[in-house]
Formats: structure tokens, sequence, C-alpha cells
């Protein structure tokens, strides 16, 4: 080859490096991305009890490949949809890949994602030198209503690994690719709670108290408070505590992703025997108070078989009146009784409506509901969220709203409307 073809050759190297371009295309720039699948988003907007449960009953009559609401439970329910992202190579460019998921246009808040080449599905187009690629990130826990900043880069590894080279930095030896980049993309997730929050380990259930917007046009403040399953099994003899349910991934998660501060436990001294310390580690403050569920929580002088009642309301209510205490994350053993009761009035004093209360406490059982479950007693077994009914209906009159008779209750347990004030305070947007 002369010398001037190989400067012909060189030049039109050059202007394909120049040209490569990397395209981030889903979520599209600019889209929203629906975060709760679409069978609880269907069965959470039915306006009565009576049509959630008449729908959910009807789907379970139904041969098993014909279900809508009872197909993928596991892959549906209690999640939010994973998130995909796609992006094309349109000069064949290919990883090492860098991915920053951000809040921040600038990306300065950023978490960054390394895969190797083979971490990403890549898939060529007819021209043979496109190439799209998609890859799924790992339990990102999006918030509600937010809008999110991603950027990839290709091609980052270093000849020599030994001279410390970066991203964003010089390659301190020369030899380093030169690094193609796409333009930063966005989208903003769907407002509709709840938000699902996902962990490695075998605790379940989890999810935001945030999100929910309230009658007077406000919303609750997402990142503050999480509820859920216990973060250990229970004991199984009283005596020693019960096995530990997280990955050590999931710890980070909490305590540095989430920054959880407080684990108030609502189980029984039995359930959680010798435990002085939270499964997330000695900087996380346990504190443990023995709760109701249900009828429980309206009782002012509990018997022995309901060890706690409106006195344990008030000392639990009190543990989010403390800005110190936050964030929180609350639980009995399955995120459903116990917790759902202490939810309820969280969230009721915070002034989210009866219906959005009434499923966020039905979404730790769907697609089902303890009515339509064996060893229920079927469907004529006394709807739990009855107790809530009656309980609250006790107080005020006919023109009080179902948050003011929230309110009264509280007030009833010896909560002061100065702790009341302090709360809303803190969730309230």
């Amino acid at each position: 080859m002369s010398h001037t073809s190989r400067l012909v050759v060189a030049a039109s190297l050059l202007t394909l490096a120049a040209s490569a371009t990397i395209t981030p295309y889903t979520p599209a720039d600019g889209s929203t991305f629906t975060l709760l699948p679409e069978p609880q988003r269907k069965i959470m907007a039915f306006s009565t009890y009576d049509e959630r449960l008449a729908a959910l009953k009807a789907d379970h009559d139904k041969p098993h490949d014909d279900r809508y609401y009872g197909k993928d439970r596991d892959s549906k329910w209690r999640i939010s949809e994973p998130l995909v992202l796609r992006w094309r190579a349109d000069a064949g460019e290919k990883g090492p890949w860098k991915i920053v998921l951000a809040t921040k246009p600038d990306l300065s808040d950023g978490v960054a994602y390394w895969l190797e080449s083979s971490s990403a599905n890549a898939r060529k187009l007819d021209d043979k030198k496109t190439v799209r690629y998609k890859w799924t990130v790992p339990r990102p826990n999006l918030k509600l209503g937010q809008t999110y900043y991603w950027k990839v880069w290709s091609d980052i590894k270093c000849k020599d690994y030994s001279c410390g080279s970066t991203l964003n930095g010089p390659c301190a030896c020369g030899k380093a690719k030169k690094a193609h980049e796409s333009s930063v993309a966005s989208f903003t997730t769907d407002a509709q709670p709840p938000r699902w929050i996902a962990i490695e380990g075998r605790t379940k259930n989890i999810r935001d108290l945030g999100g929910w917007k309230t009658r007077d046009g406000r919303r609750v403040k997402q990142g503050l408070v999480f509820r859920g399953q216990g973060l250990n099994d229970n004991s199984v003899n009283g005596d020693a505590k019960g096995a530990n349910r997280l990955m050590v991934e999931d710890i980070a998660l909490f305590t540095q992703t989430l920054g959880v501060k407080t684990d108030l436990d609502l189980r029984s001294g039995r359930e959680l025997a010798d435990m002085k310390q939270s499964p997330l580690g000695a900087g996380v403050k346990l504190i443990h108070h023995p709760s109701s569920a249900y009828n429980g929580i309206f009782k002012k002088n509990p018997d022995e078989l309901s060890s706690s009642g409106m006195k344990t309301m008030a000392e639990n209510f009190r543990v989010f009146c403390d800005e110190k205490n936050y964030p929180i994350y609350f639980h009995c053993i399955g995120g459903a009784d116990r917790t759902g009761s202490l939810a309820y009035v969280l969230n009721g004093i915070l002034g989210v409506d009866k219906h959005d209360l009434d499923v966020d406490w039905e979404a730790t059982f769907y697609p089902s509901l303890p009515e339509l479950e064996k060893g229920y007693n079927g469907p004529t077994y006394w709807r739990r969220e009855q107790y809530f009914d009656e309980g609250f209906a006790k107080y005020g009159d006919a023109n009080s709203s179902w948050n003011d008779r929230i309110e009264l209750y509280l007030l009833d347990c010896g909560v002061t409307k100065e702790e009341i004030a302090k709360f809303r305070s803190i969730m309230l947007e």
C-alpha cells in the first residue's frame, strides 16, 4: 500500500471514529415510564371493596391459563415493572459499558453500572454495523413521579490495567481506547403508588409509605418511611433470635441508599427472643413495640391475648414525630396485619383518602384477598378492613371525614395535636 493510500485509509478511520454514535432509545427521551404493572393498576382502580373482591373471585374461578389477575403471581405483584434500557451503537461500538442513572441532568448524583460486553443483550441489524443492546437495571427502586437521566459509554477499557486510567480522566499510559459516549436521555416515572422496593434477600412486601395524594392536594413524601416484612425470621423457640433474611447488598441498600436510621419492630417478645440489635447493624436504632392489629388497635385495656392497643399506637406514632429517627423502616413478620394497621393510621392522619388506604392495605394480598383463600373460612370470613370501618366510625359524626375520624382516634390514644402537626410537617410535601 502506498503512502498516499495509507493516508486515505487513516483519514477514513478518523472520520468513522468521529461519527461513531451511541443512541439511547428506550425509555424514549422525555417519555413516561409506568412503574406499577397493569394488573395492579387495574384492580386498584375499582371504586369499592366489593368490586375488587368480585373481580378477583371471578378471575380465580377461571382456568389458570385464562386468568388475568391471578396469572404470573410472583412477577406482577408486590413489585415494580423492570427498568430495561436499550441503546443503539451505529458504528459497531461495543463494551465494556458504563451506564449512569441519575436524577440530575449533569449526572452528578448518578449511580454507575459497569458491564462486560456479554452482560448486555446484543442484536445486529441488517446493515451489519448497527447493533442494538438492552440491559435490565438490577433493583433500581425508582421513585414515583421522578425524572431520571441516563447515559452510556463504551470502549472504556485500557490495555494497561496498571495505569489507573478512568473514564472521566486522561489515560495515564496513552494506551486506552477512545471512549465513545451517548447523549443524555431522560424519562419520568408515573406517580401511581405504591412504590415497591426490591432487595436480594428473603424479606418481601417492602414499599414506601409515601407517594399517595392527600385530600388537600398535597402528597406524602417518599424516601422517609418504609414498611415491609421482618428483616429476620421469628424465633423458633422464643429463646434464640431467628435467622437473618438479608444479603450483604441488602444491608447496604437499607442503610446507604435508603438511609434507614430506625428499625421499628412490631413483633412480640417471643418472636424476637434475645434480639438486641437490628439486622441492619449497630448503626441502626432498634425500637421494639409489641403491637396489635385490626380491632386490637382500638382496645384501651388490652387483655392477655392482645398485649397492646391504643397505648402502643401512641408510642408507635411518637417514633414518627422525632426527625432524628428518619428514615424509618417498620414491620412485623409478614408486613400485612400489624404493619398494615399502623400504615393505615399513618397515611390516614396525613389525609390519604379511604379508597387509597384500603387498596394499600389490600396490596399485600393481591391477586387474592384473605376472604378468597382456603383456611379463612371462605368469602363469609370477617373482612379485615371491616375492623377499621367499625373502629374509626365510632369517632366523629355524620359531618366528619374519614381522616377526621382517624385524627380523633389518635387523640383518644393520647397523641397530642402538636405531635400530629409535627408528623404532618415532616411527611407532607
